[in-house]
């Protein structure tokens, strides 16, 4: 081939690129020094990466403190190829010393753990991690455990580095890791193992804030699950987005997602005074009472909206309803001994007005029938004038009972014998009216502190009562039982025609009575004798469907017996 007339220079093939010499191949000539250079820069440029990998990968894996600590340190140390290494979280900041405490640990025998737990290091030694250069390196021998030293002298450890945990400025643990790895680390990866720890420290209050918030909630949640009452939040389109543990236990599990009108009314729509139907639409909280729809009884709801922390707008209502039975029983039984103790009052002073007068009367009658020749139809009217002096005469009897009692007697006495005693004075009341009598007593009954006599008389009108609500005949059912709520109960219930709903109010008031030959006192006299024994007494009835009374002794009516007593 022809020759160009140039002559060929004989580096042709080689050229300068960043100060390195390199041929056209872009293969650079180099010192062994510059080799090992590179190489160095490379392997801490991996390192850096692998262990901010493995940092995040634990905090991808798990959100939880203790979770992020152990996998951390254990993904550190098997990046660098350590064997031993232990993280100390602060405990406190107070006076001349910082406690920290172990919070992971790797490569530790079971014996060294409580010998390590806790770490005191001096306030002015932790300020200097502010410095510019916070890595300290250190021999074993400056170790303040004894028994970590001989450890790591087994191990063939002579030294380790100290890395501080930062965030935001603030120390908030120390990385003890030993220098014994295949990548021997020195004072050149200062910014590398500076870079883990601030990494480290950051995802450490993360993890801390994410605990705090967990806890939080789990606390919240507790509440909510405490609350002996039944709690709903419902969205806008009716349903159920969470409910308390009470609200499944009263209406069934499974009840999120589905339309509350079902599950709270039976109803497949809300009805026209529904709190819930009427939160959703005003978005105001409300208060409302009244009897359930669903159980009946007497209950509080309390209706609050939740809105939305951006928009305003309202997404939820929380539902609140609150069984307040008992309470209005109390009430009302409250109410009634103040007007039972004025009526009282009352009577007493009329009764005393009445029964001189009385007492004249009969005895001038008893003298007329006396001194005067009576004819048959005479003797007759006298005779009905003395029966009704004698009715009236026990009316006041029982109004001077009822206002002014004979103090009872306590001495501890079975219940179960008052019902006998009673049952059998009755067995001839019970024939004669045709009535069929079951009687259940459950055996074994404790003694309860009462007058025996007073109770009986409790019971007595109880059974009168009910064999006169049974005109016609039926069935009574006795019996007693015990429970560790209520404690003992006599419960007596009749086949008659129930008891008026307007009625239930007034049953117990004195001189209340529908029987054309009632005085009105019985139960009034039987309610107060019950409550100087710290018991009650309760009706349910349905009209016709029979009527059922209790008679109960709460659990401690001991000690509200024998104050009474006094």
């Amino acid at each position: 081939m022809p020759s160009t007339g140039k002559a060929k220079r004989p580096d042709a093939h080689i050229v300068i690129w960043r100060g390195r010499v390199q041929n056209k191949a872009g293969k650079a000539k180099m010192s062994n020094a510059e080799s090992a250079e590179i190489r160095q820069e490379g392997l801490a440029g991996h390192l850096e990466l692998q262990i901010l990998y493995d940092i995040f990968s634990a905090l991808d894996s798990s959100p939880y403190l203790q979770d992020v600590l152990k996998r951390t340190l254990a993904n550190i140390l098997g990046t660098l190829k350590c064997k031993m290494g232990a993280l100390y979280l602060v405990k406190e900041t107070s006076g001349e010393k910082w406690l920290l405490e172990l919070s992971a640990h790797h490569g530790f025998a079971p014996r060294l753990l409580n010998t390590v737990q806790y770490l005191k290091i001096p306030s002015e030694m932790m300020d200097k991690y502010w410095q510019d250069d916070p890595v300290r390196w250190f021999p074993i021998s400056r170790l303040y455990f004894a028994a970590l030293r001989e450890r790591m002298k087994e191990k063939g450890v002579e030294e380790i580095i100290c890395i501080p945990l930062m965030s935001h400025n603030h120390v908030v643990g120390l990385l003890y890791v030993t220098n014994d790895g295949a990548y021997k680390l020195g004072p050149g990866q200062s910014e590398l193992l500076r870079a883990i720890g601030n990494q480290l420290g950051v995802a450490i209050q993360n993890a801390r804030l994410f605990d705090s918030v967990e806890r939080a909630k789990r606390e919240l949640e507790i509440s909510f699950d405490a609350i002996r009452h039944a709690i709903f939040l419902v969205d806008r389109k009716m349903r159920i987005y969470r409910v308390n543990r009470t609200s499944e236990v009263v209406y069934g599990p499974s009840l999120v997602g589905r339309k509350y009108p079902p599950i709270i009314y039976g109803t497949e729509e809300p009805h026209d005074q529904c709190p819930i139907w009427a939160g959703l639409e005003s978005a105001q909280p409300l208060r409302t009472e009244g009897p359930h729809p669903r159980w009946g009884g007497y209950y509080h709801y309390y209706v609050f909206p939740v809105f939305n922390v951006s928009s305003g707008d309202l997404e939820r209502v929380l539902y609140y309803e609150k069984d307040a039975t008992q309470a209005r029983k109390l009430e009302e039984r409250l109410q009634q001994a103040e007007r039972l103790k004025a009526l009282g009052t009352l009577a007493a002073g009329i009764a005393h007005e009445i029964r001189n007068p009385l007492a004249t009367i009969n005895f001038n009658t008893q003298m007329l029938r006396r001194e005067l020749e009576l004819k048959p139809a005479q003797a007759e009217m006298f005779e009905d004038v003395s029966e009704q002096i004698r009715r009236m005469d026990r009316i006041i009897q029982q109004v001077l009972q009822f206002a002014r009692p004979s103090d009872p007697q306590f001495l501890p006495a079975e219940l179960n014998d008052a019902v006998r005693r009673c049952v059998d004075m009755a067995k001839m009341y019970l024939r004669k009216a045709s009535v069929e009598v079951t009687v259940d007593l459950q055996p074994d009954l404790p003694p309860v502190v009462m007058d025996f006599n007073q109770i009986c008389q409790v019971l007595m009108n109880l059974i009168i009562n009910a064999i006169e609500a049974m005109p016609g005949g039926g069935k009574l059912r006795i019996g007693t039982f015990s429970s560790a709520e209520q404690g003992q109960t006599f419960e007596i219930h009749d086949s008659g025609t129930g008891v008026l709903e307007e009625d239930k109010l007034r049953i117990f008031d004195p001189f209340f009575t529908r029987k054309p030959e009632g005085t009105g006192m019985g139960l009034s006299i039987s309610r107060q004798i019950a409550e100087k024994h710290g018991a009650l007494i309760e009706l349910d009835s349905t009209p016709g469907e029979g009527t059922t009374f209790r008679l109960i002794f709460p659990r401690g009516n001991d000690q509200l017996a024998s104050r009474n007593a006094k």
